[in-house]
């Protein structure tokens, strides 16, 4: 009957339909890999020559430190002598301050008229303290110690 042929006719066209939507469905997915094979391949080169720039900076890094591994020592060695000659309750501050500071510097000159470490200002009075080098003087904001130019400089020289 001719309804039957036009139901079946309508249903064979949905399907039609439907195979040519998922063959581009597929088509899509398809470019789509191809894409992201093409970024993982430029990946994957660029992970290579990142990886060989790592190696020869790990290798440079070895040899800085196998080349100042000796001066460490002797440096710590130093260090050592030097604590044995120093009071105890001063180490202990010393220490103290050293670690709560990101760049380690407890000891720090006066420049400007200000502490070398937070750079904030320091009185007259206390500059002058701090230039007759007859006490420890610290700083009232950051507690780092402080100490004259030319006796910061004269230390670092050696």
């Amino acid at each position: 009957n001719s309804r039957e042929f036009e139901a079946i006719n309508k249903e064979i066209e949905m399907q039609q339909l439907e195979i040519k939507l998922a063959e581009k469905h597929i088509k899509d997915a398809n470019e789509e890999i191809a894409e992201k094979v093409v970024v993982l391949d430029k990946a994957k080169k660029n992970l290579g020559a990142k990886e060989g720039v790592l190696g020869t900076k790990k290798g440079e890094l070895e040899k800085i430190i196998a080349s100042t591994e000796k001066e460490e020592k002797q440096f710590n060695k130093l260090s050592a002598d030097a604590r044995e000659k120093v009071e105890e309750r001063l180490l202990n501050s010393y220490d103290r301050i050293r670690k709560n500071y990101r760049n380690g510097l407890a000891v720090v000159p006066v420049e400007r008229d200000a502490c070398g470490g937070c750079f904030n200002a320091i009185p007259p009075q206390r500059q002058s303290e701090i230039k007759q080098r007859k006490k420890i003087i610290v700083c009232e904001n950051c507690g780092r110690i402080l100490v004259d130019r030319d006796l910061f400089d004269a230390v670092e020289v050696k």
